[in-house]
Order: structure tokens, then sequence, then C-alpha cells
């Protein structure tokens, strides 16, 4: 299905002037079907996770902004201890949970399939503690409560200041010499639906100009791989790993804001495996 952007901006504004989020999850699940569960291998980035961690003897982990299936948690439930996962909103779907892991029982012959009644089974099957809606900012765990911590395609829908105070909060969380993994998309998530436009299309705008078609629903914060360098420096994390890729030409406009001669521009995805040291 092609949709032009500048109609689905319109679409979001309107789905956040009225609230229409519930409406939005049933149109994507049951008529667009974007939001269905299709497991036909094992994805990338959840095999970057587990090979970022495997220094960690089933790491305790903490992971925001899990989405509605847990496909990738009900995967890593073979590597990791106990995943504790939260979402600013309660997104969680139940039929999907357990179409995930009836598609992973039938793909990986060392999961098996145990289907899930409400939230609690889905901790006492696959070791997977869901917590929404909660904000991660302002979490209550205790100091040094996880090894490591997972987030895969959340940061680029997060402003900057609230990515620095979460990984301010990370710090206290997560226990001296811990992990941080992260996978981020840095490309135009409108271009996903709408093949007229580039993957970088959105960088021609100022950001006072895109802020018009930036909505609530479908936030992006337009952040470079540079950009998250220059966070992670600033908040003294130990960068293991740093990873961008997935380059593409640039639009022929692009903003003042960003940087043209900078190598890592043009990547649409980005890998970092932070250590923290306290």
């Amino acid at each position: 299905m092609n949709i032009n952007w500048r109609l689905k901006s319109m679409a979001f504004h309107w789905i956040d002037v009225f609230s229409l989020y519930r409406l939005l999850s049933f149109l994507q699940k049951h008529v667009t079907r974007r939001s269905n569960v299709h497991i036909s291998e094992i994805a990338g980035e959840w095999s970057t996770h587990q090979i970022n961690f495997a220094i960690l003897k089933k790491p305790i982990v903490l992971e925001f902004g899990a989405g509605r299936h847990l496909a990738q948690n009900i995967y890593l439930s073979q590597f990791f201890g106990l995943q504790t996962v939260v979402d600013l909103f309660a997104m969680l779907d139940l039929d999907q949970v357990n179409e995930a892991a009836l598609q992973f029982s039938q793909l990986c012959s060392n999961i098996e399939f145990k289907r899930m009644a409400d939230i609690a089974d889905i901790e006492r099957n696959y070791g997977v503690r869901y917590l929404a809606p909660l904000d991660v900012r302002s979490a209550p765990f205790q100091d040094n409560s996880f090894d490591a911590c997972i987030s895969t395609y959340t940061l680029e829908h997060i402003p900057e200041e609230d990515i620095i105070t979460i990984f301010k909060e990370l710090r206290r969380v997560i226990s001296p010499q811990g992990l941080i993994s992260a996978v981020i998309d840095y490309s135009d998530h409108y271009s996903h639906t709408d093949r007229e436009i580039g993957a970088l299309n959105y960088l021609q705008y100022s950001a006072e100009e895109f802020r018009r078609f930036n909505h609530k629903v479908h936030y992006q914060n337009r952040l470079r791989h540079y950009s998250y360098c220059n966070i992670f420096d600033a908040l003294k994390f130990k960068v293991l790993r740093s990873d961008a890729y997935d380059f593409v030409q640039p639009p022929a406009k692009l903003s003042p804001e960003f940087e043209r001669e900078n190598p890592a521009l043009c990547a649409t995805r980005g890998i970092f495996l932070l250590q923290v040291e306290k």
C-alpha cells in the first residue's frame, strides 16, 4: 500500500486532535495489518542484542518501548534471564503475543509454545515482565537493578531532551560495567509507506517547517548517528560499538541544521553498545 506522506501526516494530525489512538490500533491490526506478526526468520536486530550481550550470562535486562507483540523478547528469552519491558502507553496485544510465540515454536525447535491467558502468563512462560503505562524517565526501580538494557527502533521517536533524561536514569538502574544495546532507525518513517520520497526526505526541512508534519502519534526526532555519539559522550558512557550503516543519498536540498560533510549524515540505521561506568 502506497500512501502519500502529506496525506498520512494530515491523518495523524486529526488522530492527535481527537485522541483516536484506539481507532489507529484497530486499523493497523485489521485493515492495513502493519502491526500483525509475521516471523519467517530471526530479525537482525534481535541477533544484534544477543551478540552484544554474549559476554553476559543470563543477564537481567530492561527494555523500554516494547510494542504490541513482544516477539523480540520471546526470542531473547532463550539467552537472557528476566526481562522487564516497559512502555509509556499500554500497547500490548495478547492475541499478537500468542501469535508471536506460536510462530517462534514453528521456527525454533528450542522455543516451546505456551499459550498465555493474561500478562502474568507472559512472565511465567517466557520470563518477560510487562509494565505499562510506565515512564522510564522516572521508573520505580532500585539502583543497579539490571545487568543490561536493550532498545530497538524506539529512540528515534523520543525528543532529544527526553533521551538525555532516560540515559541518565539508565546510569542509575544499570549496574556498574552493565551494557546498553541500541538499534536506531534514522530514516524518514513516512518513506516506509510512500515510495515517491527518499529515505531521508525529512532532512530538507528546518525544524520549524517539519513541526507541521511531526505529530505525537508519529513523532520523529531526526537525530543523526553523530547526534547520538555526542549525547553518549556528554553523558560519559563508554562506547564499545558505534556502527552507522545502510547509507543513501541525501535530498538535494538539505536544511542547514544538519552536517552535510559528516560521513554519518546519510546512514539510515545505527547500532550502539554502551558500557555504564560509575
